[in-house]
């Protein structure tokens, strides 16, 4: 599976935020085997995030959209993943009910029409609950492509990262395993051309060096269904790399 993340914000292309949400969602899905391709940051602007989608959903099989699903004029990620799926927005009734909540011990007059956005979600869509926050995320699959949107706080995305989002991407998937093997007295460029033959053309399981102080890393990865299942796989890869000759054979 092909991953993409895109950040919705012009606050992030301005440099006032830094996307650690990123970082983040790069991590997790790493974990679950997913593989991301791009990384892509976009304003707040409706006709370049359409752009962006319309390239995102041609080479990518999973599309996770943060940020933008606020009250505000500016906070337009759903309504615009919306306009480019042909679906309306329907109001999610646990959202509502969060809304009503909220507001319920609170003067009238902070709850403005605008707030009643947060929870809405894409016709068709899976709602995300958010758990500390207000708005709604939510998953949907249209064409083979599954796109996810995500509120922008990380106190928001995280938890429900962990508690929502990763479940519904789990049913029937893979996880990603991974083993180090640590070198010592040697090089990272003499170590990957000892072992070149195994590297070239690899797809699963993979090898990625790593130079540190003193030691070069060889990070042993596989895509399983199991602990089990990876472990035979990266036994074998391991094996491979100790008995592979040395330069001075």
């Amino acid at each position: 599976m092909k991953a993409e993340l895109i950040a919705v914000g012009t606050e992030i292309l301005t440099g006032q935020i830094t996307n650690t949400n990123a970082q983040f969602l790069s991590e997790k899905l790493a974990e679950l085997g997913i593989d991301v391709y791009f990384h892509t940051a976009v304003g707040d602007n409706e006709n370049r995030l359409l752009s962006v989608l319309d390239q995102s959903s041609k080479r990518s099989d999973l599309v996770i959209l943060c940020g933008g699903l606020g009250p505000t004029e500016d906070d337009l990620t759903k309504q615009t993943l919306a306009k480019f799926l042909g679906k309306e927005l329907i109001f999610d009734e646990e959202a509502s009910k969060k809304l009503d909540s909220f507001f319920a011990t609170r003067p009238k007059h902070t709850r403005t029409p605008n707030n009643e956005r947060q929870a809405q979600i894409v016709e068709g869509a899976v709602p995300l609950q958010n758990l500390t926050g207000l708005a709604v995320g939510g998953i949907i699959t249209v064409e083979g492509v599954t796109y996810v949107v995500l509120p922008g706080p990380p106190s928001e995305l995280k938890p429900m990262v962990n508690q929502e989002l990763i479940p519904a991407l789990t049913e029937n998937h893979t996880t990603l395993y991974s083993r180090v093997l640590r070198f010592f007295g040697v090089g990272e460029s003499q170590l990957v051309t000892i072992i070149k033959d195994l590297m070239v053309n690899q797809t699963d399981p993979t090898i990625a060096p790593y130079a540190k102080v003193g030691e070069v890393t060889l990070r042993l990865s596989t895509k399983a269904s199991s602990q089990e299942e990876a472990d035979r796989k990266l036994d074998v890869l391991e094996e491979q790399n100790r008995s592979t000759k040395t330069l001075d054979g």
